[in-house]
């Protein structure tokens, strides 16, 4: 693996740019779940808060994909495979960490290997926290309790029942 100050470089821009990708993408599906949510407790709960996890899961799903592609645009940009769809799959493979076998299309691509896969299990990490506290609002909303708390939430409160309110008179 070698490393030069254009690798290293680019790598640092490409794993920053992963995180703002996936920062602005997670606020934009986490602002909208509270309208999600309003419009399932008005109707079907039961129902509709599935629809908003699913809808939640999807948006995720192509927040990935929207990063595993930027990792290939740049792979391809910058010489290391001759088409888009190998520089693609590559991204995919290395941000899944399941690996490409060593089998490496340039000796300078190895460091990039290693940052899309750490980057990659950081952001799945991160969407597993968004798709988490998705299920608990959900819960809350559709069932009346907190799964977090052994009490039981009061109807349209997210203070459990018996415990502390910490507010100050």
């Amino acid at each position: 693996m070698e490393l030069d100050i254009v690798s290293l470089l680019w790598n640092s821009a490409s794993v920053v740019a992963t995180v703002v990708i996936h920062s602005l993408g997670t606020m934009l599906i986490v602002a909208e779940r509270p309208r999600m949510f309003d419009a399932a407790s008005r109707h079907g709960k039961v129902l509709l808060g599935q629809l908003v996890i699913m809808v939640v899961v999807v948006q995720l799903l192509a927040l990935h994909l929207a990063e595993i592609v930027f990792w290939g645009v740049c792979l391809r940009a910058l010489g290391f495979f001759s088409g888009l769809k190998s520089s693609v799959y590559f991204a995919g493979i290395s941000y899944t960490s399941l690996g490409y076998s060593g089998a490496l299309p340039a000796t300078r691509i190895g460091l990039s290997e290693v940052l899309i896969a750490i980057v990659g299990l950081l952001m799945f990490g991160w969407s597993i926290g968004v798709l988490v506290t998705t299920v608990v609002q959900y819960e809350r909303m559709a069932f009346g309790f907190d799964p977090s708390s052994p009490l039981p939430v009061k109807s349209g409160s997210a203070i459990p029942l018996g415990a502390p309110s910490h507010r100050r008179s």
